[in-house]
């Protein structure tokens, strides 16, 4: 399966024409480096951990592995830790389903080698639980255990912020394990001093104050930069036309603040208004669930429903038996899927469903964990049976192999015929243009002059005269073309269905 599935990332890594949010992350972050990408921070879309990782493959020369190379290796990392933190709690056979059922999902499918941080930010999820086993276990857990756990917050972190949404609900998860480990030790050897499970618990919040700490300086960096750059260019802040080393110098708690006031300041926060807001948070509930399992959002409502309930009743009867073998994978599946909704209730947010991509290991390990309970002895086939029925469905019936944008798509199509290597003076019509140019052929452009250049790539809806529709992407409409030159100095040489390249004709 590994084989089959190496296959088949590498091929979407190549075949599928990078979309919009992977283009302006290669074009102004990954292309630039790994020191730029990680002091800049110009909006949201810069996933600052993953931009650095992909700034260091991007050295090898090939933009594909630079853009989406960090995601692959994450990919195939996520089905290796989903096997391996399987085979510790379930029946034979029941671990491999638990893989087919992840792999088969539609946002992990999308994103699995997506130029984006998700499927880093899922690998740190998988990592810092792996990391809790170990800490949890009955032996003494080695050090490289706390700092595995605490790097793997940072990293989860510092490439999403909003990955605080898992991190929360697992360090919630290891606390309370510990703490009933460390109450049941107490009460069986009466020590109070001498409790290895708190002694453990201890050295799990020790982990995680220092991953805060380590997550606040490597945002005090971007702070920096962000607010030193802020203030030098406002005119009456005090250190207008200063350097920004000077600025960083003489005032850093004030360029700190900036930055931080900048990014908190983002209109790209999905928050809404508190009035009619759990209406809206059903229906966004529903349709994420739909981007797990196309057309079946009922269905995966119903499997976190019962699941809820079936986890509680586990934990409830493992507690009162004073058994904890399974006990930490219920509490970990348990305070994701109750956490994570409560905080989005007390923000009033609604975030791009690509953040909960990461729900899909909990969605997996739930199905396996149900047939577990109910298939008995033939748990392991029958999960197997309907893992890969539905992973058949999936990628034979849901569009799976569908590039990410036409348009994007077809703008490459449409620069592969026109000798662009070749040509002189190059402009660009619209941004997403310039960002495949960069990409695709390594060319900075831009111009957005058109006289003089000897291709042209137009977007129909910028010949039609009565097209009056903003579209943020266009650097020109139908008015602002000269169309005396083009008429005169070029001819049309190649249209698909949605652009038009015109060469300079030497008339």
């Amino acid at each position: 399966m590994m084989v089959c599935m190496t296959l088949y990332y590498l091929y979407r890594m190549f075949a599928l024409t990078p979309w919009y949010d992977e283009l302006y992350t290669y074009y102004f972050f990954i292309s630039r480096g790994p020191v730029y990408a990680a002091i800049h921070w110009p909006l949201p879309n810069n996933h600052v951990g993953y931009s650095v990782l992909s700034g260091v493959l991007n050295c090898l020369g090939n933009p594909y592995i630079g853009l989406r190379g960090v995601s692959f290796l994450c990919a195939l990392a996520n089905l290796a830790l989903l096997f391996g933190i399987g085979r510790r709690y379930l029946k034979r056979g029941l671990s491999l389903a638990a893989v087919l059922f992840y792999l088969s999902m539609n946002l992990v499918n999308q994103l699995a080698v997506q130029g984006r941080g998700y499927t880093l930010g899922i690998t740190c999820y998988l990592l810092s639980f792996f990391s809790l086993i170990r800490i949890c276990g009955k032996e003494k857990a080695g050090r490289r255990y706390y700092v595995l756990f605490a790097l793997s917050l940072v990293l989860g972190l510092y490439t999403l912020t909003s990955d605080v949404y898992w991190v929360l609900p697992v360090c919630t998860a290891g606390g309370i394990y510990l703490l009933y480990q460390g109450l049941l030790e107490r009460k069986e050897k009466r020590e109070p001093c001498g409790c290895p499970s708190l002694r453990k618990l201890a050295g799990l919040v020790g982990a995680s104050l220092a991953a805060a700490v380590m997550t606040l300086g490597l945002y005090g960096i971007i702070w920096l930069a962000i607010g030193s750059n802020l203030l030098v260019k406002e005119e009456g802040s005090g250190f207008f036309g200063m350097g920004h080393v000077e600025v960083i110098l003489k005032a850093p708690l004030k360029a700190i603040g900036t930055g931080m006031d900048y990014m908190l300041a983002t209109p790209y926060i999905q928050s809404v208004e508190r009035a009619g807001f759990l209406g809206r948070f059903g229906e966004w509930i529903l349709n994420l669930f739909n981007w797990y399992y196309d057309g079946l959002s009922l269905v995966t409502a119903g499997v976190f429903a019962f699941g809820a309930l079936f986890l509680f009743s586990k934990i409830r009867k493992g507690m009162r038996a004073g058994q904890g073998d399974s006990l930490l994978l219920f509490l970990f599946l348990l305070c994701g899927i109750v956490l994570t909704p409560v905080f989005l209730i007390l923000q009033c947010a609604l975030p791009y469903y690509r953040v909960f991509a990461y729900g899909g290991v909990l969605l997996c390990f739930l199905l396996v964990l149900i047939l577990q309970q109910f298939g008995k002895d033939r748990a392991g086939a029958l999960g197997i049976l309907l893992s890969l029925a539905l992973a058949f469905f999936c990628f034979g019936f849901r569009g799976y192999q569908n590039q990410y944008s036409m348009r994007e798509y077809e703008i490459q199509d449409a620069l592969s015929h026109g000798g662009i290597d070749q040509a002189q003076n190059l402009c660009v019509t619209d941004c997403t243009q310039q960002y495949l140019m960069k990409f695709l052929y390594d060319i900075t452009c831009e111009n957005t002059q058109i006289e003089g250049a000897e291709l042209v790539l137009l977007d129909k809806r910028m010949l039609d005269p009565g097209f009056e529709e903003m579209v943020w992407e266009f650097y020109h409409y139908y008015d602002t073309i000269p169309w005396d030159y083009m008429e005169d100095s070029m001819e049309p040489v190649y249209e698909n269905e949605s652009f038009v390249l015109y060469r300079r004709s030497g008339r």
